[in-house]
This record gives structure tokens, sequence and C-alpha cells, in this order.
């Protein structure tokens, strides 16, 4: 399994979603056995080409002095992110976007720069309309 996201439907019940990489086979033995618990509802396998799909890192740097901290500033902003506070030199931010993004923007600032890295898991929404 390679992330796991919960979220509440407008009807009370909980959203599961489940990533994990697996042939046609194996997937199909999971969604069976998922089926088969007595409280889920529907197992709906999700593709990246029917769905949206989104996933958040809040990113917190060590502190950064002149033009370290004004070019960390710039890739933040760069890629879409967005500055959320600047205390003591270190920044917080949030990143968001399809997992390979995050996954480069946090390679390149590395851990020199990185301090602590809080991730949603990948969230999916189908593109079809009931």
């Amino acid at each position: 399994m390679d992330s796991i996201t919960v979220g509440i439907e407008p009807s009370g019940g909980a959203r599961i979603i489940i990533l994990f990489k697996a042939d046609e086979r194996m997937a199909n033995f999971l969604q069976r056995v998922l089926n088969r618990l007595t409280q889920v509802i529907r197992v709906e396998p999700l593709e990246g080409e029917t769905s949206i799909v989104r996933e958040i890192a809040l990113v917190k740097t060590k502190p950064l002095k002149g033009e370290k901290r004004g070019e960390v500033l710039h890739q933040i902003e760069e890629v879409g992110g967005r500055v959320l506070e600047v205390k003591e030199d270190a920044i917080i931010a949030e990143i968001h976007g399809h997992h390979e993004r995050i996954e480069r923007v946090l390679n390149s600032l590395g851990s020199e720069v990185l301090d602590e890295v809080a991730r949603s898991g990948q969230v999916y929404i189908s593109r079809e309309f009931e």
C-alpha cells in the first residue's frame, strides 16, 4: 500500500482511498476482498486517466538567511506553492498538485533546506458524472 486517505462524504459515510501498485490480477483480487467487508458499500477502481488526482504537502524549512531564503521563496512560488508563515528565518509553505510535482520540489529543496514535511497522500475523484 502506497497511501491511504479518508474523507467524509456529504451523506455522512466515509470515502477511503487506498493507493497501491498492482497488476490487473492483483487489483481484481483486492477489489473482491474489499467488497466482502460488511461495512463497505462500494469498491471503485480509479485510474489517473479517468480521475483527477491531487496531493498536498506542508513543508517547514530550517532557518535560512539572505540569498538562500530568497531562492527557496522563489522556488516555492514558482511551482504554485503558497507561503503560509515566515518566522525566525524559517518558512512554512503549502505545495499542492500531482505526486510527481511534489516529489520534484521536495527533492530539489533537499534535506539541507527542509526541516519537516507533512503529506496528505493522493486524493482521487472520478471525472465521470452519474
